[in-house]
């Protein structure tokens, strides 16, 4: 059936962005997909919501193509994701049937329906039964260079079936992949698609591999690359990367697994690889694909070709099989000198099949397009690599989407008109028009037999057999042939020979002439009388099938009329005469007429209608004048029709110069030549009116000369010069052009500006032609085919654009306008202004570090313009390893790294400055504070010393803190260097104040602090701190700036510590480090970058100056907003068993989580998980996680579906009341299954009711009923046992018994019945006394023993 589409929001190929592509769904919707349809569903909704998110959205639109046999459709193809969701959502699946689907069909037509380049997921769990389509989704891969991924569940148990094989082939080609999975596991592959549907997507590697095999991929990383994503499916996947240095890249490194299923697929990314030469090792334990991509913005696209083009109209997407071929490259991301080195055709394993090397053209506009030498492609399908180099000199690869296979040509097609027409002694063609890949030879024959050479043409064409003069002898069936090496193609056609077209109309009547044209393309057809539009004539019209229509005709319409018909491929015409019937007029004519000596005679010829004569010009002898042309014609047809020794011969007109350009003020000679019999005047004509001789003008009608003296510009126009005899009119045409020198509207003027900045110099020009405007350098230097560092230069009708003016622009540019009356110029100079030479701001000149740490080399710039570049020299050679702020890293130094560094900053000017740290190498040695005394006693007013003796490798660096309070506490106060103070490492106090230096100082080295005390202890004066803490929140990640601003005379000296320090002992502390995301602000607070969990605490900040301090603390709160982790979206439970739905949250301060459903509010578990004990069917429905805190809130649901069985019995049914997913009931009798089709057993409603007819004892037994669905099984038993009332048996027993007194007898009571009935012996209606029962083997009998009858 032909599936139907439904659209919405459409739009025009112009409103589509470049580089959109659709995410299409091609989903399989027999009954056994249910599972997979509502994890699609699902991982639908995650998909849209990341791509739509991202900076760049990659999607345009989203197509839906459901099947199932034999139907596809309806097929959904929208611009709005909820559109799109809503049909997926309202997709249902139903039925089952055979294995096979039609998903190729399916395949073919989302395809068809998606943009180029678009992502397409086809899920299944059958195998194709349409596989025969599967060469025309090839080669639509091909054309939209589209990716198909097959996400199976299923394959009817037969990979080697040709149905599946289209799978394979079809993912082969687009490089996507075949995913085996569980119907679980879906959810874990749309994961993955969340991530795989991006913009900027480029191909580093597909191949294919037949067999379990290890393979090593060498793959250079660009900078270019954000990152790399490596997928391989086959049983047993495993992936290995190893970075540039050879380092094994695990999670710790960045590697983020995105699919994992072990026996199936692994997809790992990796993002802002380094770049340099990877190597990635990919092993399968069976058939297995491999595909690496990457996001980057260089990337390129392929068009072939049979000759060597640089437009993409003109090439395919397939190659022609042994043909040699060319190859058009257009490269994005790349600009000079950036290039493309090299062309590689890899087989499907990834194997080098042919290397091409490309041309480089620097100066080629535009820069992206690359030819590559002529090749045979190969027979097999082939990927194209590209390999170059970018702007760095770092190499890139990038490879094709699709793999390519050639086309195998057909036999040529050839194609003629059933019929084509020629007349009569003149000029006929036969025309064939010949469609082939392949070089071919052509051939014409009549008859059999060969007419003329054979000519060998390269590709297809149109061509034509001539005939000079059409006889009646030519009338015949002609033959094209074609011969290629793929075959033979032939056409023929008749040859239907008639006297030229004529038409006879009378007076007021109506004449249609029409002109059969041949052609395989397009054309024009256009009428024409006396060289001029035919339709200026108002009583003439073309008709729709292009006739043209003379209506109410009269007398001055007669004469030859010329249909045109102009294709890509030339202009043919054919002429028809119109002959208007009119009454006999009278001609007396007495004219001696003497031509040659054979053509001697006296006409006198008489007509008969008198009313011929009233309307026309009559002489005085009463007959009609004859003009001399109508004359002459008479005379040559009587010459004619009785000798045939004269012809008549239509004029033909030659137009010596077709199109003259001349200057204002010269004079213009235009001619034209006509050959005919009798001889033709020409006459000239503008527009539709005749010229005739004037004081500026000369008509020549005998020469065919019209001459303009001082020509001007009212002259220009278009001309017609007109042929004309007793035969008929010929025209011709010729276009005037009158030239003007040009002019300047606008000149180029001179403009200073600043470097970097665009610039545009106008230059506006006037003059006929239309002058052509060129620009060039006046120091001679090449303008525009040279390379450049910084920005383009472009011309335009408007100027000359230098976009990044750069230093080498500054210089004078001249405009120059010619056209073929003159040539002038202009000029006007550009200056560069805004340079400034380059500062590098001072840093430590010596640097001490240790073995293995780390040392960052800083070189700042504090001026420079251009932004110049840096470089680094290690013992005055080259270092390469820079990063972009200038600074040189080395991550763990050797001994060998000792040495003196030199920043080299250079601008383009050519200036320099230079900035030359040492690093020093020393081995470390911890540092000691020596302890001394701790308590000091002094006089108030003398001076004290309080001694701090360290001693470390390197040197440490002392500092001297006052503290406050007690010194488990440790307030700091101030910390600051004591230069005032300071004597080496000891504290001098040069006259003590018991009122300001009274308390406890450390000697501090971080992390180390020794502490003394003065007797006797007072305090610093100055101003007071704040006692409680300052309370700061932020959320993580975001800056936080801690203020701190003071305001004294001197201006105070700021220090921040945090957390104050924690003492270990009572002379010993730790301080607390501070990352280097923490920078003091010049106000004096620190600003803490990219706020992290634990930067939370108290800070503290002292300013201090000889007045003395003040101390604010600040106790800053870092808040997490909550996160709950990804969990299982759908869960499924049996009835009654417990299930937990989980909930991990992760915030700062701890989230606060609640659970909802349906507005119902269940208590939460310790975990933060909700446990449902016995779970119910009034349990099943979409339960929301809630976590909040005051950071923000995060929401997350689990839908719980409860899997159940319930049942009831009776005696004659067992009916199932519900159950989900619908249960498969079996009913069993004694052990044996019960089909429906025994005697009197019936089994209706899908098994719910078992109906027994007429039961009998022979029905008794166990019966068994049985319900099995996904939720588990069930069962229930009933025993049937069927009653039979009691009945006498006949006996032999005589029913009346003789005895002799005291003589033992029986009476025999033989009964039947079930159960087992009781006997009850009556004598005379009394109840006898006890009664023996006995059972017999052969039958059941009651007898009453009596041992003497009384």
């Amino acid at each position: 059936m032909t599936p139907t589409i439904q659209r919405s929001n459409g739009a025009t190929k112009e409103d589509i962005p470049e580089g959109a592509s659709t995410l299409a769904f091609v989903f399989d919707v027999t009954g056994s997909m249910y599972d997979d349809l509502v994890q699609v569903i699902e991982g639908a909704s995650k998909i849209l919501e990341t791509s739509l998110s991202r900076p760049k959205r990659p999607l345009y639109n989203f197509a839906l193509v459901p099947f199932h046999d034999p139907e596809i459709g309806p097929v959904t193809i929208t611009t709005d994701p909820k559109k799109f969701q809503y049909e997926l959502r309202e997709l249902y699946v139903q039925g089952g049937g055979d294995c096979p689907e039609m998903s190729v069909g399916a395949i073919k037509i989302a395809l068809e329906i998606s943009l180029p380049g678009s992502f397409i997921y086809v899920f299944t769990d059958a195998r194709s039964k349409d596989y025969k389509l599967t060469h025309e989704v090839l080669q639509l891969i091909q054309q939209k260079q589209s990716q198909v991924v097959f996400v199976l569940t299923g394959d009817c148990d037969d990979r080697t079936h040709i149905g599946y094989k289209a799978y394979e082939e079809i993912a082969s080609t687009s490089s996507g992949q075949v995913f085996h999975l569980d119907k679980k596991q879906v959810n874990e592959v749309l994961k993955w698609v969340e991530e795989a549907v991006q913009s900027s997507k480029v191909h580093l590697l597909s191949t294919d591999h037949f067999s379990g095999v290890s393979n090593t991929w060498q793959m250079p990383f660009d900078p270019s690359l954000k990152e790399v994503t490596v997928a391989l499916s086959g049983p047993a996947p495993n992936i290995e990367i190893r970075n540039p240095q050879g380092k094994l890249v695990g999670k710790s490194d960045g590697l983020t697994e995105l699919l994992h299923i072990p026996n199936s697929a692994k997809v790992v990314n990796i993002k802002e690889p380094q770049p340099g030469m990877w190597t990635i090792k990919t092993s399968s334990g069976g058939r297995h694909s491999v595909r690496i991509s990457g996001l980057s913005t260089i990337d390129f696209r392929a068009g072939f070709s049979r000759k060597a083009t640089l437009d993409f109209k003109k090439t395919s997407s397939r190659p022609v099989q042994g043909i040699p071929t060319h190859i058009l490259l257009n490269t994005t991301g790349l600009s000079p000198p950036a290039r493309a080195d090299r062309l590689e055709l890899l087989s499907v394993t990834g194997e080098v099949i042919k290397t091409l090397p490309i041309h480089y053209y620097p100066e080629r506009q535009p820069y992206g397009l690359w030819n590559i030498t002529e090749f045979i492609p190969p027979n097999e399908a082939f990927f194209l690599r590209v390999t170059g180099y970018d702007l760095d000199g770092f190499l890139f690869q990038r490879v094709s989407s699709v793999s390519f296979s050639s086309i195998i040509p057909d036999a040529p097609k050839v194609l003629m008109p059933a019929t084509t027409h020629g007349y009569y002694l003149q000029s006929g063609a036969v025309r064939c028009q010949i469609d082939s890949l392949l070089p071919f030879t052509l051939r014409f024959s009549r008859d059999g037999r060969r007419l003329g050479v054979d000519q060998l043409f390269s590709e297809s064409d149109n061509t034509s057999w001539e005939i000079p003069q059409v006889t009646l002898k030519d009338e015949g069936y002609y033959e094209c042939i074609a011969i290629s090496s793929a075959g033979t193609g032939r056409a023929s056609t008749f040859l239907d020979v008639s006297v030229e077209g004529n038409v006879t109309a009378s007076p007021g009547s109506r004449a249609v002439f029409t002109c059969h044209v041949v052609s395989t393309v397009n054309y024009n057809l256009t009428w024409l009388r006396g060289g001029h539009d035919a339709r200026l004539d108002p009583r003439v019209q073309v008709l729709t099938n292009l006739s043209l229509q003379v209506s109410s005709v009269s007398p001055d319409q007669s004469g030859w009329y010329e249909c045109v018909a102009i294709n890509e491929g030339g202009v043919t015409a054919e002429r028809i005469y119109l002959t208007v019937q009119g009454e006999e007029c009278v001609f007396i004519l007495t004219y001696t007429v003497e031509y040659r000596e054979s053509c001697l005679y006296y006409l006198d010829f008489w007509g008969s209608s008198q009313e011929c004569l009233r309307d026309r010009g009559v002489s005085s002898k009463g007959h009609t004048i004859c003009s001399t042309y109508q004359l002459l014609y008479i005379i040559l047809m009587f010459c004619y029709l009785y000798n045939n020794s004269i012809s008549l011969e239509s004029p033909v007109v030659t137009v010596a110069l077709s199109e003259i350009l001349i200057g204002t003020g010269e004079t213009t000679v235009m001619a034209c030549s006509a050959s005919g019999t009798p001889q033709p005047e020409i006459w000239w004509y503008k527009g539709n009116v005749q010229i005739h001789s004037s004081s500026l003008l000369t008509v020549d009608t005998i020469g065919g000369t019209l001459t303009i003296t001082e020509t001007q510009d009212i002259d220009a126009g278009d001309y017609t010069c007109v042929a004309v005899n007793a035969a008929g009119t010929s025209s011709g045409k010729i276009s005037l052009d009158v030239g003007a020198t040009p002019k300047f509207i606008r000149e180029p003027s001179d403009v200073a500006v600043d470097i970097g900045s665009n610039v545009t110099l106008i230059c506006l020009t006037k003059g006929y032609p239309e002058p052509q405007v060129t620009w060039r350098r006046d120091d001679g230097l090449p303008l525009f085919n040279r390379p450049r560092t910084h920005g383009s230069i472009t011309q335009s009708r408007g100027g000359l654009h230098i976009t990044s003016l750069w230093v080498d622009d500054d210089a004078a540019y001249i405009c120059e306008a010619h056209n073929h009356f003159g040539k002038i110029e202009a000029s006007a100079r550009i200056t560069v202004t805004g340079l400034v030479s380059p500062v590098i701001a001072m840093s430590p000149s010596v640097l001490s570090v240790i073995e293995d740490q780390q040392v960052t080399l800083p070189c700042v710039l504090l001026a420079g313009n251009p932004f110049p570049e840096r470089q680094w020299l290690h013992n005055y050679g080259l270092y390469v390893t820079v990063r972009r702020d200038g600074s040189l890293h080395i991550e763990r130094v050797r001994v060998d790294d000792a040495g003196d560094y030199t920043c080299l900053a250079e601008s383009v000017m050519k200036k320099k400055q230079h900035f030359r740290p040492t690093v020093s190498f020393l081995f470390p040695v911890l540092p000691t504070i020596q302890h001394g005394p701790q308590v000091f006693s002094t006089i108030e007013g003398t001076a004290i010393t309080l001694p701090c003796l360290a001693t470390g490798v390197p040197a440490p660096e002392i500092t001297w803190a006052k503290v406050e309070r007690n010194i488990k506490s440790f307030f700091v106060l101030y910390s600051y260097r004591l230069k005032t103070f300071l004597s080496s490492s000891s504290l001098h106090f040069l006259k003590l104040s018991c009122t300001s230096h009274f308390g406890f100082y450390c000697c501090v080295y971080l992390p180390v602090l020794f502490v003394h005390s003065v007797r006797p202890r007072f305090n610093v004066d100055g101003a007071r701190g704040s006692t409680e803490p300052m309370r700061m929140s932020v959320i993580e990640g975001e800056d936080a700036i801690l203020p701190c601003e003071v305001h004294s005379v001197p201006p105070p000296t700021i220090s921040w510590a945090k957390e104050n320090c924690v003492c270990v002992c009572v002379c010993v502390c730790v301080c607390t480090y501070v990352p280097p995301r923490h920078n003091k602000l010049p106000s004096g607070s620190m600003k803490i970058l990219e706020t992290k969990v634990s930067d939370s605490g108290l800070y503290l900040c002292v300013a201090s100056n000889i007045a003395g301090n003040l101390t604010q603390s600040i106790e800053l709160s870092v808040l997490v907003p909550p996160s709950i982790q990804a969990g299982p979206r759908v869960m499924k439970v049996q009835v009654g068993h417990p299930v937990e739905l989980p909930c991990v949250v992760r915030g700062v301060p701890e989230p606060t989580l609640t659970w909802t459903q349906d507005g119902t509010r269940y208590p939460v578990s310790a975990d933060g998980s909700l446990a449902l004990r016995n779970v119910g069917l009034d349990d099943e429905g979409i339960y929301t996680c809630t976590a909040t805190n005051t950071a923000g809130k995060d929401e997350a649901q689990v839908q719980l579906l409860v899997l159940h069985i319930f049942y009831k019995c009776s005696l004659s049914n067992l009916s199932l009341l519900s159950g989900l997913p619908k249960p498969v009931i079996r009913w069993l009798r004694n052990g044996q299954e019960l089909t429906g089709n025994e005697p009197g057993v019936s089994i209706l409603e899908d098994g719910t009711l078992l109906i027994l007819a007429s039961v009998s004892p022979l029905d008794n037994g166990e019966y068994l009923c049985a319900a099995v669905n996904d939720a588990g099984s069930t069962e229930r038993k009933y025993q049937l046992k069927v009653n039979v009332p009691p009945d006498f048996r006949d006996s032999e027993m005589p029913s009346n018994v003789s005895l002799v007194l005291s003589q033992s007898t029986s009476l025999v009571c033989d009964v039947t019945g079930s159960p087992t009935p009781v006997i009850t012996w009556y004598k005379e209606g009394i109840p006898v006394g006890e009664i023996t029962r006995k059972k017999s083997l052969e039958s059941r009998r009651q007898m009453l023993a009596s041992t003497r009858v009384k």
